[in-house]
Parts: C-alpha cells; sequence; structure tokens
C-alpha cells in the first residue's frame, strides 16, 4: 500500500483515516503475527501520511488566518513556487493560502474608530515578486470613484496604496496603488525633514515611477485589485530574511474618508512608525538591475525676429541617454545631455507684489530617484539649480542605518559651465530618529559657493520631536570670502486633540546656497503655533474641528529687540471635516510689515528743487487685518469643486502704504466618461489702494482637458490665459507718478497673454514612452492702451524613449 505524500487528503480526511488504523491496530492484535504485523506496517505507512496531510493542511490554515490591524502586528506571508496571473479576478488557489490583512480602522476624518467600508489585502510573495490581493467592499457600490487616467492622476478616485518600508526604519516607504480600474499610483513618502523636491516634510512625493503590475475591477460589492511588484523595482537591505514595514491606505473621496490597516493615530509624530511588519521574505531573487534608457528629440521653434515677424525654425534632432545600476540596497545613476523638456502651461502663480521667488517642485527623471535622502531642513538642496545639466551622476541607496546621497552634475550656463557637488549622509537613530551632515558645493567663472551643515530630528514618547541644524555657507568672489550661518530649532507636539509647534530660524546676512533653495537672507524668525481638534460622533455634523492659533515674527539678523522686528502676524485658522465629506477652513489674520527700502531700488522722485532724488517708501505698516476661506465638495461621480475667498489688507511694498486684497480662486473639475477629464481653475486678484483706486489686478483662467482612451495611450491640450494690469507707481502723499533713472514716469501696464499645449503620448511601462507636444504663445505688449494679443513664439516637440532593463 503506496500513499502519496502529498496527497490532497483534507483535514476531516485525515481523522478519519487516523479512526481507521486504530480499529485496524486493534484487530490487528487478535490475529496472527504475521497479520499483525503486516497491520502495524500498514498503519505506519497511512498513518505517517494522514499525519503528513493533517499538518500541512494545519500550516495552510495559520498562514490564511486574518490578521486584524490592532496595534503593530506582524504578518508572515507565504512563499509560492509559481507566479500569480494579474487579471484582476482572484480566483488563483495561491490566494487561498495568503496572509490575510483584516481590521482596518478609520484615520480621516477621525481617526481611531473602525471603518465603515470592509476591506482585506492577501499577501503571497515569490523569489521575484511579491503580491497583494485587494477586496474592497461598500454598502453602495455606486459611490465607487474610478477613472482611465494618466499614472498618479487617481487622487480624486477610490483606489488603494501600499506602503512598503523595505529597510523597516519607519522613516521612508515605497508606496504602490491603484484604483477600481487598475491605474497606477506610486511614488515614495519621507517622514521629517523638507524633501528636496517639495516644501514640505512628512510628504508623500508621486514623480518617481517604478515598474509593477496591476489590474482591477469593480463587482457588485465594491472593487478588487491584483497587484505585482517585482523585487528588482525596489531596494532593500542584504539581509537573508527579510522584515518590512507595511501599512495600507484605503482613500474613499465620496465621504472624504481613508482608512489603515493598522489603527494609526493621526496626532502622531510619525506615520511611517505605526506601520504592521511583513516577516519572513527570505531567499528571494533580485540580483542587479541594469537600465539603459537610450532616447532621441525632435525641436523646431519659432519667433518674432528683430523685424516683428513670426518665423519658424528648423527640426533640430538630439539624443542622449540615462544609465542605471540598481543593487539591492544602492543605486548608481548617470545622464549624458539628458532632455528635460516640459510641454504643460504650469498653472499660474500670482506674482504681483511678490518680493521672493516662488518654489517650483521637481519633476525630471534623473533627480528623482533616492531624492528623499538629500532631505534636509531650511531646504539646502533643491535640485532645480542645476538648471541645463550636461551631464550627470548620483550614488543613493542606504546600508545598515546610514543613508547616503551624492550627486555631480555639469550644468551649462550662458557663457561658461558650473560643476554641482551635493553629498549628504545620515544616520538613524533611536526608534524613529534621524541625524545627518550636508555639503554642497558649486563653482565656475571664478567664483564658489560650499555649505556645510548638520541637523537631527529626535523623536520621543511617539508624540513629540525635537529638531535641530546649524550650519554655514563659504562664498568666494572677485578675490574675497564671506561666511555666514544658518540654524534652526523646533520642538513639536502633535497629539490627537492638543499639540504645538514652537520654532526660531536664522539666517546670516550673506549666506549663499548655490544648490538650495533660500529665497530670503538676513533675518531671524521664531513661531509659536498651538492647535486643539474636537472629534464629533458619526452621526455629527462636525466630524473634525481643528483650530490653530499663535504669532510669528521676524527680526533682523542679530537681534531680538522689538525695534528690529521686520514683520510679524497674529493668526487664528481652522479646519473642519463635514459628514458627508465636505470641507472648510476659514481663517483671520493681523500683520505688520517694516518696508526694505531696496524694493523702490532704481525708483525716484523730483525733490522741492526739481533734482532727482532716490525713492523712499513708509517703513512700517501696522494692523493690517485680513480674513480668508475656502469651502471643497466631496468628490461626486461626476465633479467636485472648491472655492476659496480672501480679503484684508495689505502692504504696497513699492509705495510703502496699506492696500486691500480681494482673491478668488475657484476649481472645478468634471468627469463626463471614465476616460475624460476636464478641469478649470480660475484666479481673479484685485489690489486697491487704501485711499481708493486700483492699483493691481491679475486674472488667470486656465482649462485642461485630457482624453485616455487605454491607459498607456493619452491626449491632452492645455492653455491657460493670463492679465497683470498695474496702476502707475505713485507717491501715496502727492499721488504722483513715480520716476526711473532717467526722469520719465513710472506709467501703468496692462500685459496679456496666452498659452496652449497639445500632448500626444502613448507610455506602455515607465520609462518607454513617445509623446508629441506643440505649444505655442500670444502676448500683448504690456501698454495700457493695446492688449491685443500677437503671436510670440512656439515650438513643437518629440521624443522617443526605451527603456531596457537586464
Amino acid at each position: 500500500m503506496t500513499v502519496a505524500l502529498h496527497s490532497p487528503i483534507t483535514f476531516r480526511a485525515a481523522v478519519a483515516c487516523s479512526e481507521a488504523l486504530r480499529a485496524l491496530i486493534r484487530r490487528s492484535e487478535r490475529s496472527t503475527a504475521f497479520t499483525g504485523a503486516c497491520a502495524c506496517a500498514c498503519a505506519f505507512v497511512l498513518g505517517s501520511s494522514c499525519l503528513s496531510a493533517s499538518a500541512g493542511q494545519a500550516q495552510t490554515q495559520a498562514q490564511s488566518i486574518a490578521v486584524p490591524g490592532r496595534g503593530s502586528p506582524t504578518v508572515r506571508p507565504p512563499r509560492l513556487e509559481d507566479s500569480v496571473v494579474i487579471d484582476g479576478v482572484m480566483d488563483d488557489r495561491a490566494w487561498q493560502g495568503a496572509a490575510r490583512l483584516t481590521g482596518f480602522s478609520q484615520y480621516q476624518p477621525v481617526d481611531q474608530r473602525p471603518a465603515v467600508d470592509s476591506t482585506e489585502v492577501r499577501v503571497v510573495y515569490t523569489a521575484q515578486a511579491i503580491y497583494f490581493g485587494i477586496i474592497a467592499t461598500t454598502a453602495d457600490p455606486s459611490t465607487v470613484r474610478a477613472t482611465v487616467s494618466k499614472r498618479d492622476n487617481i487622487t480624486n478616485d477610490d483606489r488603494v496604496t501600499i506602503f512598503l518600508d523595505t529597510f523597516n526604519d519607519r522613516r521612508r516607504a515605497y508606496l504602490f496603488g491603484a484604483n477600481a480600474l487598475g491605474v497606477q499610483l506610486d511614488g515614495v513618502r519621507t517622514e521629517g525633514a523638507m524633501s528636496a523636491g517639495s516644501m514640505f516634510g512628512g510628504s508623500v512625493d508621486l514623480n518617481p515611477d517604478f515598474q509593477f503590475q496591476t489590474s482591477g475591477r469593480r463587482t457588485s460589492t465594491g472593487y478588487v485589485i491584483e497587484m505585482k511588484i517585482p523585487f528588482r523595482s525596489i531596494r532593500f537591505s542584504s539581509e537573508k530574511v527579510q522584515s518590512w514595514g507595511i501599512q495600507v491606505v484605503r482613500n474613499i473621496p465620496s465621504r472624504s474618508a481613508e482608512d489603515t490597516w493598522t489603527d494609526a493615530q493621526r496626532g502622531a509624530s510619525s506615520f511611517l512608525a505605526q506601520s504592521g511588519t511583513l516577516a519572513g521574505i527570505e531567499r528571494v531573487n533580485r540580483g542587479v538591475v541594469k537600465d539603459v534608457q537610450p532616447f532621441v528629440t525632435g525641436v523646431s521653434a519659432g519667433a518674432v525676429n528683430g523685424a516683428g515677424r513670426f518665423r519658424q525654425g528648423p527640426l533640430k534632432g538630439d539624443g542622449g541617454v540615462n544609465l542605471r545600476l540598481g543593487f539591492p540596497a544602492l543605486a548608481i545613476d548617470g545622464t549624458i545631455n539628458p532632455d528635460f523638456s516640459q510641454v504643460e502651461a504650469d498653472a499660474g502663480l500670482v506674482t504681483v507684489n511678490e518680493r521672493f521667488a516662488l518654489f517650483l517642485p521637481e519633476r525630471r527623471p534623473f533627480f528623482l530617484e533616492g531624492i528623499e535622502l538629500f532631505a534636509t531642513p531650511n531646504q539646502l538642496v533643491y535640485s532645480r539649480t542645476i538648471a541645463n545639466p550636461i551631464a550627470g551622476v548620483k550614488l543613493t541607496g542606504k546600508t545598515g542605518r546610514i543613508g547616503m546621497a551624492l550627486m555631480s552634475a555639469v550644468d551649462e550656463q550662458r557663457d561658461h559651465n558650473d560643476v554641482v557637488n551635493i553629498a549628504r549622509v545620515r544616520s538613524d537613530y533611536g526608534s524613529n530618529s534621524v541625524a545627518g551632515v550636508t555639503i554642497t558645493d558649486r563653482r565656475g567663472n571664478g567664483e564658489a559657493n560650499t555649505v556645510v551643515a548638520a541637523d537631527t530630528r529626535h523623536v520621543f514618547q511617539k508624540l513629540y520631536y525635537v529638531q535641530a541644524q546649524f550650519g554655514n555657507s563659504f562664498t568666494s568672489r572677485a578675490g574675497s570670502t564671506a561666511t555666514a550661518p544658518i540654524w534652526n530649532a523646533e520642538l513639536d507636539r502633535t497629539g490627537r486633540r492638543w499639540g504645538f509647534n514652537f520654532s526660531t530660524t536664522g539666517i546670516g546676512n550673506e549666506f549663499e546656497s548655490g544648490a538650495g533653495f533660500v529665497p530670503r537672507v538676513g533675518y531671524q524668525q521664531a513661531h509659536a503655533f498651538q492647535r486643539i481638534s474636537f472629534l464629533g460622533s458619526e452621526k455629527s455634523l462636525f466630524q473634525n474641528l481643528s483650530i490653530f492659533a499663535g504669532p510669528t515674527r521676524l527680526w533682523r539678523y542679530g537681534s531680538y529687540a522689538k525695534s528690529a522686528q521686520i514683520e510679524g502676524n497674529e493668526q487664528v485658522g481652522t479646519f473642519i471635516t463635514m459628514r458627508g465629506g465636505w470641507g472648510l477652513s476659514p481663517s483671520i489674520q493681523r500683520d505688520f510689515v517694516t518696508v526694505d527700502p531696496s524694493v523702490a531700488t532704481g525708483i525716484f522722485q523730483r525733490d522741492g528743487s526739481g533734482a532727482l532724488v532716490p525713492w523712499r517708501p513708509a517703513n512700517r505698516l501696522s494692523d493690517l487685518w485680513s480674513v480668508s476661506s475656502s469651502i471643497s465638495t466631496p468628490v461626486y461621480q461626476r465633479v467636485n469643486a472648491s472655492l476659496s475667498f480672501t480679503y484684508g489688507d495689505v502692504p504696497i511694498f513699492v509705495e510703502g502704504r496699506a492696500g486691500t486684497q480681494r482673491r478668488v480662486t475657484g476649481a472645478l473639475t468634471l468627469r463626463p466618461t471614465p476616460g475624460t477629464r476636464i478641469d478649470g481653475t480660475l484666479t481673479h486678484t484685485r489690489l486697491a489702494r487704501a485711499g481708493g483706486g486700483e492699483y493691481a489686478r491679475v486674472l488667470i483662467p486656465r482649462v485642461k482637458a485630457e482624453y485616455q482612451p487605454s491607459r498607456a495611450l493619452f491626449f491632452r491640450v492645455v492653455t491657460l490665459f493670463r492679465s497683470d494690469r498695474v496702476d502707475a507707481t505713485r507717491n501715496p502723499l502727492t499721488l504722483l507718478q513715480l520716476l526711473s533713472s532717467a526722469g520719465t514716469p513710472l506709467t501703468a501696464g496692462d500685459r496679456r497673454s496666452l498659452r496652449t499645449d497639445w500632448l500626444v503620448q502613448y507610455e506602455p511601462t515607465p520609462g518607454t514612452t513617445a509623446f508629441i507636444g506643440y505649444g505655442d504663445s500670444w502676448g500683448s505688449n504690456g501698454s495700457i492702451l493695446n492688449t491685443d494679443l500677437l503671436r510670440q513664439s512656439d515650438g513643437l516637440f518629440v521624443k522617443v524613449a526605451w527603456l531596457f532593463r537586464r
């Protein structure tokens, strides 16, 4: 008698088999010795087989046990020999024995409550990839929002996102998400200091793209998603047995809600520190990833020539290559003659009455790999300062507790080349703390700028952190060297119902950062904010009401005396989430400002003798009150919208007087079909002098229409109109026009422009793409008497890129 070791015997059959063996043994005791021996041998063989089957079934049952996300549980997903078919059906037998993540909790609008809708995430892995099967159910499937859209453009859709902290350091995590139709979302989440690609810390950067596979479908009870993440698409330690942090977030836009697998608290100092753990991942086959991405481009630019006629330029071809070696924990990237062209009109920014540069996020592929490892307080690394790189190389990664990021590039300038080197090394310590050193150096045309800074972020008692930074810049120019400090200290409590943030920053008068974003120097700043939150019940009209209040002050660098104050404010702001997903945020603020005379550089007036003398605006403007509010709708099936309004006193810096500003901004998104989206925004700002009369007016309507017949094929058109009208600059006392250095009046202007961009793109996988784009710009001459739009420039851009991965 022979029984196969892996015979598919059920647990009940195994029990029945065991009982039959016992009966056989009892009968064998009354038979001959030979018969008894045969019976015993048969019993041994059959019993061993039954016990093996029973143990195997018990192991499968243990792997299939649901693991609720209370606390920070540990899950051991089973390892498979065969891959799973990703088709959105979840009928593979592998899912039956998968580890199951259940028991989700609400995260927004009120955290740590049982989730209203049920979510289950199943996990298995093979030597090449990790797989997730997601079953999202809802009481009303008609509320599920899903569109066929461009990658990462699903923030208004129902979706589930997996956060994988592959180094298990609770400081950084890959994120992989998909909506109900399988459209992908991916990026990196970092905790702590400011990111090199964003102005805010603890943020999500969706610009990095990774290769992974998803499929989704709507069901009668909600939706199902299958996801395959190859180990070659992510980085992790070289340990033989891996333990990764894991968090799962489900977004439900119809009621502005978020659910998480673990019962995460919104008031904690770290989101990733509240993750669970995937343990026991072993015998994975990643190897060394070798990426080669050659690309070719063609550009034809047209412009108005010196005779005032529009001339179209010839089509010029170019090419380059991006290279990458991806080891399990480190990556080396290189680029030669990179192309970072933009083919979309950026959303308009109101720059009238602005004194400092505006921040723009990084979107260029070469700089995005490992960008979170360059993150520092005070934005000492800002990769967009490398505006036109000829070539570059970068090393990013982590080994043990040490994270490193090194980058060198040659940046082409108008009449010379700059060499830029950036290095950041940081070390994890404690459960969620980090310390780092940053060095940046930029040299060219006989000038040099070096910045050296050290920083730390110490987290304690799960609710508090202390952050500190101290650095110095060294700038050599024209045979002399100037040095200046930069420093920061911050204490934060991020409790669920009550918190605070106390911060002070100082930047010396001659501080420069050739590789960072430091738009203002020569000041010291301090603020003290308090927050209190009121959480409503599930049936309350107000689900979450948070109030922020506190003062902010800026002083000239080197003094905290009242006489050294430059500007400041006191403000009270609220954020309200209402039942059903509506949002409100009213606030009130009082400001004062000391006007810097440098804002009037190059502006003159005549004195009593008729001589030209520099214009000196008033020194201080106080009691500038303003109120603002915004409202946002839930995400309905076909539409969602928002509206914000600001009204109050503001300084008109160049004239040294107070003014009254009224700004209205509206946004509307339409989804007439699952593959069609129309986004419209309108910004209108009017700035009037306190004594009467309009000083400036800005009008910026923008419309973006997208059509996506499939996940790979994409059509887009963006059009943006802008009208900036500014009155003649006047002396607030005499109302006379101020003058230029030539003695001519500074007259009023009305500059208008219109830009339209068209794009057709085919992108089957990240890194392999082909697109053609066309954009043209029209503008007026700036005269208030002639606002006709004339063609100024256009550009035709073609690009084809291939990603070869081995």
